[in-house]
């Protein structure tokens, strides 16, 4: 009896202890021939500081995996003012990304610097979501230039009430990746971290002020009035 019940406890403390998934925080990793990444994300295009991009671009420092078709008027990232962030939530939940690490960019003159950040020692657990074969994670990448170490959270970046930019979020780079479903069951117990295979390049950009907004929809909305009439 004593046995089993030793057993038992053995079994729950297991599950106890890889309950929380891990993953590998690298937007450069090549050492893998089935799950490699190379995703580097670039600063704010100077000829165009509001410009949102996502995808793959199909050239680089380092070759994308995959490749793509976007082009970006801005250099990759590099150096400690940048923070690149992972944040995650259960796929198919609609639940609020929880953030699970930050970690700043490769300085200038390492090596494949230009576009990703640093890869933390270990993989990063996820307290939100487990290691469970059933169960797979969404993940969000949030980069943003911290301006020598003063801007530390997102979420200083928009209004926790309402959702608008603050005066942030008007004035300094940041962006986020689309979201995305990693393929692979979360690292824990024997199952190995797996990375973050899905993750596309993307550009940081300035919100434009909402009068910038207002009047690119009235714009679109005069145009579509006068198609109609022709």
């Amino acid at each position: 009896m004593k046995t089993a019940l030793l057993a038992v406890a053995t079994v729950l403390f297991a599950s106890h202890l890889f309950g929380q998934g891990s993953i590998q925080f690298a937007n450069r990793l090549v050492n893998t021939t089935t799950a490699a990444v190379v995703a580097p994300i670039y600063g704010v295009d100077p000829a165009n500081p509001t410009q949102d991009k996502h995808g793959q671009a199909a050239t680089g420092p380092t070759t994308p995996i995959p490749t793509g078709t976007q082009t970006y008027g801005g250099s990759g990232l590099v150096g400690s003012g940048f923070t690149a962030s992972l944040w995650a939530r259960p796929a198919g939940s609609t639940a609020a990304f929880v953030q699970a690490a930050t970690t700043p960019f490769r300085p200038a003159g390492s090596t494949a610097t230009p576009g990703f950040w640093v890869t933390p020692g270990t993989a990063v657990i996820l307290p939100n979501v487990p290691s469970d074969p059933t169960v797979r994670a969404e993940i969000l990448i949030r980069v943003w230039d911290n301006q020598n170490g003063t801007i530390t959270s997102w979420d200083q970046f928009y209004d926790p009430i309402t959702g608008s930019p603050t005066a942030l979020g008007l004035t300094v780079g940041h962006n986020q990746s689309i979201p995305f479903v990693v393929a692979d069951q979360l690292g824990g117990g024997v199952v190995l971290s797996p990375t973050l295979r899905g993750l596309e390049s993307f550009q940081l950009y300035v919100v434009p002020e909402p009068s910038e907004i207002g009047f690119g929809l009235l714009a679109t909305g005069c145009i579509f009035l006068i198609r109609r009439r022709r």
